[in-house]
């Protein structure tokens, strides 16, 4: 289990309890968790994407989605790494209920999960923040990530001495 720790908020695996809000993030026809997708997942779809995330690495999913919760237990997002493969990996992240929105929760999941790629010896973060995002560009921009061409966004990391084909 990965649980990585900021001041205002906690990273976390997913687990079993999680699906329900997984399942309505997902499928979510005005704040949809990725915004490309036109499929609906079933809860069985989740289910067995959790099951997944439990099971293997990231080296092995090419994967790793991580629940952004307040201390107190409230889930607030979810923050993934995709593609990966050892080098490189895409980013992603929500924070799902506009309430929540910018109270610098997104940001502080940001820093972690860059941290935490860093430790994976991830060279190059891919991110693609839509142009009238204008808050997550923003939030991007403010980690380091240079817009290299629209929509797309990328963070170069130094070189670490952990590499992630030892996970």
């Amino acid at each position: 289990m990965i649980l990585l720790e900021g001041d205002k908020v906690i990273l976390r695996s997913v687990d079993f309890s999680d699906i329900d809000t997984l399942l309505l993030w997902e499928n979510s026809t005005t704040e949809p968790l990725y915004g490309v997708f036109e499929e609906q997942y079933t809860r069985e779809d989740i289910a067995r994407f959790v099951e997944l995330q439990q099971q293997y690495s990231i080296a092995e999913t090419e994967q790793l989605r991580l629940m952004i919760c307040s201390y107190d237990g409230k889930r607030l997002g979810a923050i993934d790494l995709s593609d990966f493969n050892g080098y490189s990996a895409s980013l992603s992240i929500i924070i799902a209920d506009r309430a929540n929105r910018g109270q610098g929760y997104g940001s502080e999941a940001l820093r972690l999960m860059v941290s935490y790629a860093e430790s994976l010896g991830l060279q190059i973060l891919r991110a693609r923040v839509l142009s009238e995002n204008k808050i997550s560009r923003q939030m991007f921009s403010s980690a380091g990530f240079v817009c290299v061409e629209a929509d797309n966004f990328e963070l170069s990391l130094p070189y670490s001495a952990t590499r992630s084909d030892l996970l």
